[in-house]
């Protein structure tokens, strides 16, 4: 798959064995670094870590600032990398529109139905229907359309395309603990009386060279640590983030400080997505069961307890701060019942229609949806388990991938007639 990744990335570090240049999305270092994030990094070396300038290089483990997905100091994600302002002449962008079902002749996906300014169109397709709702809508739009467990189609009333069992099952997503610390610190962000002066300084410096405060990432710096000395690889990663988050920042707190996520790299817990309606216009049932098996909680709780070790190092022991919940090094009882009350989803989930060899697999190696024919499944959905790691340039990566697949049945469609 290196080869794949290479494909998708344009690094402005340079190109060498393990990333590449000239290519859509462009991948570059923090403008303007924040210097506790650059504390947090010191105290993890200081903390016995290794330093890691290249998480995405030879090697993963180690502590080091995060690069990110910006060009000029702003997001460049990759309807800007592939897309662009102005799409391709062979390419129609629809918004404001819903995908309602895949259209089937028999078991051949012909086209899709949509949703547009209330009224419903159908869209045909000559080759193949290409699914990229994501790891939620992606299940939901096949049950939808009568790929899926039969039992559970059948309770909806929906006619039978395929029987699918394991389509909207396999849910995993990286389980996340935020230690969230009251600090303040000119450098950090939050909500105070210099807020809006700190916010116009950003603004200007941003118009002007395209750096401070407003180029960041928030999870500026951070690592990836084995919560036990005797693993053989890392199993959770850390964020440093500049401000406080709590529950996605929904929850507001009136002061200053910063963050440390906390994240089950492989959990062993899965959950499902499951149809509450027949509708696409009705959100999906989505259960993730976190922590429903209880390795999970356990890592996450050695996880919580080396991140204290970072924080206890004297590069960040004059920002300890205040614990917005709980005390400052819970452990025990009092640990888990923080991260049963506190913990919640990083925004990587994957895996419910998963690829695979086997026949209950929803797709086989070639993205191919099983059962059926012309129609494939092309985003995170599709993963067989989660990876170790942050889920955008993978997914990019499962493009280009799937991008040679449809060039090759093309070419040998094209031989056969």
């Amino acid at each position: 798959m290196l080869r794949c990744f290479r494909k998708a990335e344009n690094n402005e570090r340079g190109a060498d064995d393990f990333h590449a240049t000239g290519c859509p999305l462009n991948v570059a270092d923090l403008r303007t670094p924040n210097p506790i994030a650059g504390a947090f990094v010191e105290a993890g070396v200081e903390a016995g870590f290794p330093r890691n300038p290249d998480f995405n290089g030879a090697n993963q483990e180690g502590f080091g600032y995060y690069q990110v997905s910006q060009k000029g100091g702003s997001r460049f994600g990759a309807g800007r990398g592939y897309i662009g302002a102005t799409p391709r002449a062979n390419v129609q962008v629809i918004t404001d529109a819903q995908a309602q079902r895949v259209i089937f002749e028999q078991r051949r996906a012909i086209g899709v139905e949509i949703l547009r300014d209330g009224k419903t169109e159908t869209i045909g397709a000559r080759a193949e229907v290409l699914v990229a709702c994501g790891t939620f809508g992606s299940p939901q739009l096949l049950m939808v359309s009568g790929v899926g467990p039969a039992a559970h189609l059948r309770e909806h009333g929906i006619a039978l395309v395929a029987d699918s069992p394991e389509t909207g099952c396999n849910l995993q997503d990286h389980i996340d603990y935020a230690i969230n610390r009251k600090f303040r610190h000119p450098a950090l962000f939050g909500i105070d009386f210099a807020t809006p002066g700190q916010l116009l300084r950003g603004w200007k410096q941003y118009k002007r060279d395209g750096a401070g405060l407003l180029t960041t990432n928030i999870a500026e710096s951070g690592g990836f640590i084995r919560s036990r000395p005797e693993l053989d690889r890392p199993d959770v990663q850390l964020h440093f983030v500049i401000g406080i988050v709590d529950e996605h920042g929904r929850k507001r707190h009136y002061t200053r400080g910063y963050s440390v996520h906390v994240c089950v790299l492989r959990p062993k817990s899965r959950g499902t997505v499951r149809l509450a309606s027949p509708e696409m216009r009705v959100a999906p049932l989505i259960d993730p069961q976190f922590l429903a098996d209880p390795t999970d909680l356990q890592t996450l709780m050695d996880g919580v307890l080396q991140a204290y070790r970072v924080l206890r190092a004297p590069a960040m022991a004059p920002f300890e701060g205040r614990a917005v919940y709980g005390t400052n090094w819970a452990e025990g009882a009092e640990l888990e019942a923080l991260i049963r009350d506190h913990s919640d989803t990083i925004y990587h989930p994957v895996c419910t229609c998963r690829m695979g060899s086997d026949e209950r697999a929803v797709l086989d190696p070639r993205l191919r949806v099983r059962g059926t024919e012309g129609l494939r499944v092309v985003d995170a959905s599709i993963m067989p388990t989660l990876i170790s790691g942050n889920t955008a340039a993978p997914t990019a990566m499962i493009g280009e991938r799937a991008a040679e697949f449809i060039r090759q049945s093309n070419a040998s469609a094209a031989r056969a007639a």
